[in-house]
């Protein structure tokens, strides 16, 4: 089979699992939406201003529609009755936040922490725990000093470091150069 041959096969093949997988996505239960490109979805659909996008898709695409940011669909509510409905009625099906895969991956991160945790019992329980122990006003008031020390640390080092003859970094590494950080 020659070159030519082979690379119209290949993008007839190419289409047709594209036409494919797009007329998938028209029967499946998501809003209407504007076509979505391959890979980066609707990314160009969105100019430097995006609420001034997404109020010109809404009004040809209704007050729900769905969009595509690269492989995340994304469900947009632009009426003020739709969404008092999703956020009071239906809160408790779009309060989870979705776990990106690195953090999944690192030491099971995921199980244990308050900030990736689907809203549930334990979420809760965490959540108690910490109000309760971690950031009561006794608490607070207790490592008010600490703070305050380690906020006075943290800004004396952050100047130190952008004045231009911070040397004491260079002394310690033999492959930093001083104008490193400065651009």
């Amino acid at each position: 089979m020659d070159y030519l041959t082979f690379s119209f096969l290949f993008s007839f093949l190419l289409t047709l699992g594209y036409a494919i997988t797009i007329s998938g996505r028209r029967s499946s239960r998501v809003p209407p939406g504007p076509f979505p490109f391959p890979i980066i979805g609707n990314l160009l659909h969105l100019s430097d201003k995006p609420h001034q996008s997404l109020a010109t898709l809404s009004k040809r695409y209704g007050p729900l529609m769905s969009l595509k940011f690269g492989a995340k669909t994304a469900i947009v509510v632009s009426s003020p009755d739709l969404a008092k409905e999703f956020l009071q009625t239906h809160d408790h099906s779009f309060s989870s936040r979705s776990v990106p895969d690195v953090v999944g991956r690192v030491a099971d991160h995921a199980k244990y922490s308050i900030v990736w945790l689907p809203v549930g019992e334990k979420w809760r329980r965490l959540r108690r725990i910490s109000k309760e122990y971690v950031f009561s006003v006794q608490r607070l008031d207790a490592s008010e000093l600490l703070r305050q020390t380690k906020v006075r640390t943290y800004k004396k080092g952050i100047l130190d470091f952008n004045n231009p003859n911070y040397s004491s970094l260079a002394a310690n590494s033999p492959n930093f150069k001083n104008n490193h950080w400065q651009s």
